[in-house]
């Protein structure tokens, strides 16, 4: 779902967009693919959920954490739901720092978002520079972590190519220990955010 709202959001993805306007659009469009014709008719036990709030530790109103995208499966017991967090990507204000710390996967390390998921996923909006240049810096930032007196990714395994979809071309992944000893695998999705030609 994630593959197909990305490829009908693309033309509308530049640089200058801020990271609620890019999720916001990914998920109007992988809502809209739900009811395309050319969907399987399984999708339509998928509901797509834009910034839904979550209160893992009791939190009331405005307080409550948000997640970028949520998929829920519906029609079971108990709902199945799968978190994506959107992290923008752009050298000078939105670094790498952003999306391995709090806000990004550190909010599932901490326990904070998808505490009883094993897997969800991290997705990197890039905005200049390259692919390669993303994932070096996020492969840095886990090796400066792995190295560091006090590491706070909680890494069991480091970063693995990772293919569940041949459409997301950049496809990573990687598992951490959480807060409460419990681990997760971490899906990385990096999406061209700049500008199309």
């Amino acid at each position: 779902m994630l593959a197909w709202g990305y490829a009908d959001a693309r033309t509308q993805l530049h640089s200058d967009l801020a990271e609620p306007a890019i999720t916001g659009l990914l998920c109007q469009a992988m809502q809209q693919r739900i009811y395309h014709p050319e969907t399987p008719d399984r999708y339509l036990n998928y509901a797509v959920h834009d910034q839904p709030p979550i209160s893992p530790a009791g939190e009331l109103g405005n307080d409550r954490l948000r997640l970028d995208v949520s998929v829920r499966r519906t029609g079971i017991r108990q709902e199945v739901v799968y978190t994506f967090e959107a992290k923008r990507l752009r050298t000078g204000s939105f670094t790498i720092g952003k999306y391995v710390g709090d806000g990004g996967m550190g909010d599932f390390i901490e326990c904070r978002y998808a505490v009883d998921c094993p897997e969800s996923a991290m997705v990197g909006l890039w905005q200049d520079k390259d692919l390669a240049y993303w994932r070096n810096q996020l492969g840095s930032a886990h090796a400066l972590d792995r190295g560091a007196a006090s590491p706070k990714l909680g890494i069991i395994i480091d970063l693995v190519e990772s293919k569940v979809i041949s459409d997301v071309p950049h496809e990573w992944q990687s598992t951490h220990r959480r807060s409460d000893g419990s681990s997760i695998v971490l899906k990385h999705v990096f999406l061209d955010c700049r500008e199309t030609i």
